[in-house]
């Protein structure tokens, strides 16, 4: 395992600590903090030389089942990823909030030498037990960062290079940790910024998926500032449930549309455009242009029908239908509201219509598609 002489990495160490060090990074901060509790809270040596910890194949086994809907919506990020930086030396390295390796991307004829570094599934990279590196400063800090060479706290690892970056739930909180790491590379630090970006990318994508997985069984409204990339790479996801609430949105949704600290909230309230049109919009393919409540931003957007079901017992007014078991949760729930108001304009299609907000084209059409009959037909 690759590793710099230990009385010189320890002198490092007290100098960064100390403030000594000529020309600090931008990192120099975290840096510093983490190597104070390295040092004074775990009671780690700089000048160690062996590996992490390693995990048996069944204690692996265990955590990969527990995280499995996180294992599932990372999709092909981690060998696209690998594919953007192998030729460079790197593997990639998924962890999860406790710093366990859970997956890995690795060209074969390379992974004696990674593992031998400690770069494989079932590493334990907790500051706790290995001190400062990449994925137990994010662990932390809840941000990206690069940890190259002599930044690690441990000698073991000074030969390495790792650039991570946070992967956040739905409602904020942290799940797991992407990671690029290297064997060799250059001296310079800035030598890692290309990898460092596309790591963050990679882990935003992993976000989005696992947000669309946690929130199948709601409309998914998929939106950009740019139309043009509204098909090919959504940067806002906003899940909205069968009552017209907004329940959820990523972390671009937060950071560019207000009001949305504080969830459920009705779309209308977020967005100028009533949910009934967007339940008609998920139909379709059709592309929306949206107006942020009370301001001139304008979002385009498309909607994805709910991809699960959630069991909802029909009404009097909207009887089952044959194949009532297919409609998904916000389905039902436009069928009872949609027999409501044709109840109370006693099926007068144009009175219901202007009670519903909607035209008359698209209420015999949601009519048809949604198997709701008059009394008299039934």
């Amino acid at each position: 395992m690759p590793y710099v002489r230990q009385t010189s990495h320890i002198d490092r160490v007290r100098d960064l600590i100390a403030g000594r060090i000529v020309n600090p990074g931008a990192d120099t901060a975290r840096l510093a903090s983490s190597y104070r509790r390295s040092l004074d809270d775990y009671r780690l040596d700089p000048a160690s030389t062996t590996g992490p910890r390693i995990l048996t194949g069944a204690e692996l086994r265990a955590i990969q089942q527990s995280e499995e809907n996180f294992l599932r919506s990372t999709g092909q990020c981690l060998p696209r990823l690998h594919a953007m930086v192998r030729e460079a030396g790197y593997c990639v390295i998924l962890a999860n909030a406790r710093g366990v390796t859970i997956d890995y991307a690795v060209d074969a004829d390379q992974r004696k030498d990674f593992k031998k570094a400690g770069l494989y599934p079932g590493s334990c990279w907790s500051e706790e037990e290995e001190g400062t590196c990449g994925i137990a400063s994010v662990l932390l800090d809840h941000e990206a960062i690069t940890v190259h060479k002599t930044d690690h706290f441990r000698a073991a690892f000074t030969g390495l290079t790792c650039s991570a970056a946070p992967i956040f739930s739905p409602h904020g909180d942290l799940i797991g940790v992407l990671d690029a790491s290297a064997l060799t590379s250059p001296d310079a630090r800035d030598s890692q910024r290309l990898v460092r970006q596309l790591v963050r990318q990679g882990a935003t994508l992993i976000e989005d998926g696992f947000f669309l997985k946690s929130y199948g069984h709601c409309c998914i409204l998929l939106a950009h500032r740019n139309r043009h990339f509204v098909e090919v790479q959504p940067e806002m996801l906003l899940a909205i449930d069968e009552h017209g609430d907004i329940v959820a949105a990523n972390r671009c949704a937060r950071d560019v549309i207000g009001g949305l600290d504080t969830l459920p909230r009705p779309v209308g309230d977020v967005l100028e455009v009533r949910a009934e049109r967007l339940f008609d919009a998920r139909m379709g393919h059709n592309l929306l242009s949206l107006r942020l409540a009370g301001g001139s931003t304008w979002l385009h957007a498309r909607v994805r029908a709910p991809l699960r079901q959630a069991g909802v017992r029909a009404t009097r007014e909207a009887p089952v239908a044959p194949d009532a078991l297919a409609y998904t949760a916000p389905e039902q729930a436009e069928r009872t509201r949609i027999a409501h108001a044709m109840n109370a304009a006693k099926w007068r299609p144009l009175q219901a219509a202007a009670m519903l907000g909607i035209s008359r084209a698209t209420l015999y059409r949601r009519l048809k598609q949604l198997h709701i009959v008059p009394p008299h037909r039934q």
